[in-house]
């Protein structure tokens, strides 16, 4: 699927999510108390993008207790800063149209108008370290850190670590 459709199924998927109650209970299965608390730090529409991709996974049979955090926590840095849905679709347009002056203007982490562009653009290390704060392991923390890099890019990761950030990837993709 074109990166711009997947855009627009999360763009509409978003609009109207909700997160059930029972659902935030069976975070206890697999999130501690302060994990749980990271994952409510998340909008509702990043919650259920990130419950969708724990059920993907859970339903292709992966049990594997790292990827299945790491789904549920994968955009956690998001959480920093209100990102607006114009925010969103700008960050995913002018990063394809114009992806080298979009860098740019998202380098700059000032707390100005601009900081949700820039946590957009950072938010896989900027995740990474807020898991790091709640304990998580390395290889969730390595998964949520590497969850954006295009599979072509060179990675530091032992061979399961790599099995885990493909199947995190794919399942992220729909």
């Amino acid at each position: 699927m074109s990166t711009y459709l997947q855009r627009i199924r999360q763009f509409s998927r978003a609009l109207g999510a909700t997160v059930e109650p029972r659902e935030l209970l069976e975070l206890a299965e697999y999130l501690d108390a302060a994990q749980r608390d990271l994952f409510r730090r998340m909008s509702t529409g990043d919650q259920r993008h990130s419950l969708n991709l724990f059920y993907r996974l859970r339903a292709q049979g992966e049990t594997d207790d790292a990827l299945l955090q790491a789904a549920l926590l994968h955009d956690v840095g998001k959480s920093l800063v209100c990102i607006r849905t114009w925010q969103r679709v700008a960050h995913v347009l002018l990063g394809r149209v114009a992806p080298r002056r979009w860098e740019h203007f998202c380098l700059s982490p000032k707390r100005d108008w601009r900081y949700a562009f820039h946590v957009l653009a950072h938010h896989t290390e900027l995740g990474a370290e807020l898991a790091r704060a709640a304990a998580c392991n390395d290889e969730v923390i390595a998964l949520i850190r590497n969850h954006q890099r295009p599979p072509s890019a060179p990675l530091s990761l032992p061979a399961p670590a790599q099995r885990k950030l493909r199947a995190l990837q794919a399942a992220d993709e729909d």
